[in-house]
């Protein structure tokens, strides 16, 4: 069945109207969080001042480092950050296939390492952080307007901002739904689409030379009815659907195998769809610490040249109190050095610097921002690793709540759709015939500090039983039979993220400790061997003497 434009935009607007609440909440936010994301009520022009009223900018410096130190952590391109492992128990263990998806997974990562992803994901995380909702939207790099590319042309990562669109949960807690307009011109939308799909209206601009005339457009990605999937990209489980939003006429109609947006919500009230940030916490004392520097740099200048109170006929004349002005007075008969002064405002600025001082501090502990430079600046001379490293994984715990959030709704998303987007576009090697003995079902895990830190209590409480049963197991070693060392080496190495290639599988330790047991045999028999035969060499001379007649000589 065909896309239906106007039903299309009746849904997009009517989601636009019921996010009205957070718009104005947004908008009042973004000057003190990100002022380029000023203008979701407002239309901004290009070139214009975004951050005017704005005076103090802690709060966009706590966003920006709590973005990046997410970003480091979780996703850093100098590391392995993911891996992948078959989740049915017949293939789990097979080394082939092991080292097939950790040589997916370089790919994956060398394949992100050329777009531009470790620039647009932390972009858009200060949204994350601070509104409470990011929006990155990951596809296959479009073809070039006058070349054609074959096989994976590679990956297009793009940040959209917040309160450029709107979003619908699914039934799993998911975002599957996500409509966004763009604005492009009238030659840009033909080049792309053919101009024979254009609307009247656009076609009417080409034909009279207004090929530069911007259009708004609507893309709308919803999940396609069951009925209507089939074959081709109009038969794809997610409808992708390109309209001009004057009209509703589409331009463009396909779809994808699975979502192609990572929509991550930081807190979520009960009840909404768009999620709650750090800003929101932040915004009462940001807002207050915004004023209060207003009135600093108001009275600052009236410190630096105060205004000058000098003779006059009348008692005292128009008083002016802008910065060096001269309001005259009469002396009446005294010295003018006795009454020309400057004039006191009687404000008192070291009481706003100490209220400031609180209010940034505040702000900066609301995004992690005091913790994190501890982290970053701390002298580890002056404590133990143990020490430093248990700093470390406080300030990752503090996190810990929100990140099995944002684990599953970006990370696990957006590693999904790059598997399924290099996996359609050929990118990976042929799999082992293994994999198809299996469901297909591939776990993925991220290797990340916060990742660790919460699996680490398991390692704690090995390593505290270990200590414990250490005195112990010097009376009685048989104490410490009962912790699996197989099944706790593979725990370790799991929970450390080592490499597959350099772990031994089951089998292959099952044959070692096979062929080791062997080996001791083998060395068993021949040491034995050489004691009968050494035994044998002994006892040869003996018995030849018990053989000879008595008095025979030897």
């Amino acid at each position: 069945m065909p896309a239906d434009g106007p039903t299309i935009k009746k849904r997009y607007l009517k989601a636009k109207e019921a996010r009205h609440n957070f718009d104005d909440r947004w908008e009042t936010m973004a000057p003190l969080i990100a002022p380029s994301r000023v203008g979701i009520i407002t239309r901004y022009e290009a070139g214009d001042d975004e951050s005017r009223g704005v005076y103090d900018s802690t709060m966009m410096a706590a966003a920006e480092m709590m973005a990046n130190f997410i970003a480091g952590e979780c996703f850093n391109p100098g590391q392995v950050w993911g891996s992948m492992h078959m989740a049915h128990p017949r293939v789990k263990d097979s080394k082939p296939v092991a080292e097939w998806l950790e040589e997916c997974r370089d790919r994956m990562l060398a394949a992100r390492a050329a777009s531009s992803f470790y620039a647009e994901a932390p972009e858009m995380l200060v949204d994350y952080g601070g509104f409470g909702s990011g929006c990155l939207i990951v596809e296959e790099r479009p073809q070039p307007e006058h070349l054609t590319l074959r096989g994976f042309r590679g990956l297009h990562y793009e940040t959209v901002k917040i309160g450029r669109f709107v979003i619908a949960d699914g039934s799993d807690g998911l975002v599957d739904t996500l409509m966004r307009e763009r604005k492009q011109t009238a030659r840009v939308a033909a080049d792309r689409w053919t101009e024979e799909a254009m609307p009247w209206v656009i076609r009417k601009a080409l034909d009279e030379g207004r090929g530069d005339t911007p259009f708004t457009f609507l893309h709308a990605v919803q999940p396609r009815p069951k009925a209507e999937q089939g074959a081709g990209g109009k038969g794809m489980p997610w409808a992708s659907v390109w309209l001009e939003l004057e009209t509703a006429e589409v331009v463009s109609e396909g779809g994808f195998r699975s979502f192609n947006a990572a929509v991550p919500r930081y807190e979520r009230t009960p009840g909404e769809v768009y999620g709650r940030g750090r800003g929101d916490l932040a915004f009462p004392d940001a807002w207050t610490l915004n004023a209060a520097k207003r009135l600093s740099l108001e009275d600052w200048p009236m410190k630096i040249r105060p205004p000058i109170l000098g003779q006059n006929d009348s008692v005292f004349g128009t008083l002016r109190i802008h910065p060096g002005a001269f309001t005259p007075i009469n002396t009446r008969g005294r010295d003018i050095r006795s009454v020309i002064m400057p004039f006191d405002t009687g404000s008192k600025p070291e009481v706003s610097q100490i209220k400031e001082e609180e209010l940034r501090q505040s702000i900066r502990e609301i995004f992690f921002v005091d913790s994190i430079r501890q982290l970053l600046t701390v002298n580890k001379s002056e404590m133990t690793a143990f020490e430093y490293a248990k700093k470390i994984e406080l300030l990752y715990r503090l996190m810990g709540p929100v990140y099995g959030r944002m684990r599953r709704e970006f990370l696990s998303r957006e590693w999904d759709i790059t598997f399924d987007l290099m996996l359609e576009g050929g990118a990976f090697s042929p799999p082992p015939p293994e994999v198809y003995e299996s469901d297909g079902k591939i776990e993925v895990g991220f290797e990340n500090p916060l990742e660790r830190a919460q699996k680490t209590g398991g390692l704690e409480a090995l390593a505290l039983a270990l200590q414990d049963l250490g005195p112990y197991a010097q009376i009685d070693p048989g104490v410490l039979e009962r912790i699996d060392s197989d099944k706790a080496s593979k725990y370790v190495c799991e929970t450390r993220g080592v490499p597959a290639r350099i772990l031994r599988t089951d089998d292959e330790l099952a044959e070692r400790r096979a062929a080791q047991a062997k080996q001791q045999q083998n060395a068993a028999a021949l040491q034995e061997a050489q004691h009968v035969s050494e035994m044998a060499k002994n006892v040869a001379p003996l018995h030849k003497a018990m053989r000879q007649p008595a008095g025979t000589a030897a």
